[in-house]
């Protein structure tokens, strides 16, 4: 994110409120990260069918990483989670699934390694914190494994 990376990295926002999208996309120009390519699903159907390159998505990029929110219309996170974890190509991209519940409040639920539960941010500086904790991962990540999978 912070020139460590050559292209883009995609993320799939699985998002039903466009104002949190909206939130996203102008926290990554407030803190400069500009090497990130936003994809967007605006429910639990269109994200799975766009994973699963199925119409009118059959030409949808994989992305390096999903930021779903726990609160669909069609169907919880942790249901999408699931799901993902049933498909060996898709359980690999890493998950941060946002929720109104404080993570240190919420239930005890067992995630995937590669899945983070993140408090909803409400702000362009909650955001950006919450980009820079992924971002340091992902640094760390590549620094860990050599070069990237794009």
């Amino acid at each position: 994110m912070r020139g460590a990376v050559k292209h883009a990295i995609k993320i799939l926002t699985i998002e039903d409120d466009p104002y949190q999208t909206e939130a996203l996309k102008e926290a990554l120009i407030v803190a400069q990260i500009i090497c990130v390519e936003i994809l967007e699903a605006e429910d639990g159907d269109q994200a799975m069918s766009f994973l699963h390159q199925e119409y009118p998505h059959m030409d949808a990029p994989q992305p390096d990483l999903i930021f779903l929110s726990n609160h669909l219309p069609d169907r919880s996170g942790i249901e999408i989670i699931k799901e993902l974890q049933q498909d060996r190509r898709l359980k690999q991209i890493p998950v941060a699934l946002f929720s109104e519940q404080d993570p240190s409040t919420s239930p005890k639920v067992t995630f995937p390694e590669n899945c983070h539960l993140f408090k909803r941010p409400k702000t362009c500086d909650e955001w950006i914190y919450v980009l820079r904790c992924i971002e340091d991962v992902w640094v760390t990540l590549l620094n860990m494994a050599g070069a990237p999978r794009l």
